[in-house]
C-alpha cells in the first residue's frame, strides 16, 4: 500500500493531464475539486498555457499525422520538435522510432482491406522506405540493434552477416 501513495501524487498528475489534453474541461474542473476536497496533492502545470498549448498542437498534430498513415509528415514534425541529441542518443527513443517506421510500412496494409496494393502503390512504398532503413539505420545505434534482434531480420536483409548487429554477435 505505502508504494501506491509514493506514487500517487504522479498518478493523479497523469490524470489531470490526460483530462486536459483530451479537452474534457468540465471533468477537469470537478476532478480538481473532488482532490482539493479530499486533500490529495495535485501537481500544478509545469509552463505556462502558451507553451502547454503549442504542445498540445504538436501533440495533435503528430497523432493526426499517425492516424492518417502520413509518415512523410510525421516524421518531418519528429525531427523539428524532437531534439536530434534525444532521437541519436536515447536507445528508447530509437527503439520507439524504430515501431513508429513498423506502423507506418504495414499501415497500407492494415487499411486497405480487400484491396490489392498494385506495385508502385503507397504500400510498395512505405515497405520499401522501411527496407531501406533496416539496412541503413540499424547502424545507428543500440536501439534500432535491440529492436532488430527482437525482429527476426535475416529475410529481409540480404547478406546479415554484414549488418552491424549480426557482426556484434547481438
Amino acid at each position: 500500500m505505502g508504494d501506491i501513495l509514493a506514487y500517487e501524487a504522479d498518478i493523479l498528475g497523469l490524470v489531470k493531464e490526460f483530462l486536459n489534453f483530451g479537452e474534457f474541461q468540465e471533468t477537469l474542473k470537478s476532478f480538481s475539486n473532488e482532490c482539493k476536497s479530499k486533500g490529495k496533492p495535485l501537481p500544478r502545470s509545469s509552463g505556462s498555457a502558451v507553451r502547454d498549448s503549442k504542445t498540445l498542437l504538436v501533440q495533435k498534430d503528430l497523432l493526426a499525422t499517425f492516424e492518417d498513415g502520413d509518415r512523410k509528415s510525421f516524421f518531418e514534425l519528429w525531427e523539428e520538435h524532437i531534439p536530434a541529441e534525444t532521437r541519436n542518443n536515447e536507445p528508447l527513443s530509437q527503439k520507439l522510432e524504430f515501431y513508429l517506421h513498423i506502423h507506418f510500412a504495414i499501415f497500407p496494409l492494415k487499411h486497405s482491406v480487400g484491396q490489392i496494393l498494385n506495385k508502385g502503390s503507397v504500400g510498395d512504398n512505405q515497405l520499401s522506405y522501411f527496407l531501406v532503413c533496416l539496412t541503413e539505420d540499424g547502424k545507428q545505434g543500440p536501439g534500432w540493434k535491440l529492436c532488430l534482434s527482437l525482429y527476426y531480420y535475416s529475410e529481409v536483409v540480404p547478406y546479415d552477416q554484414g549488418h552491424p548487429p549480426s557482426v556484434d554477435g547481438e
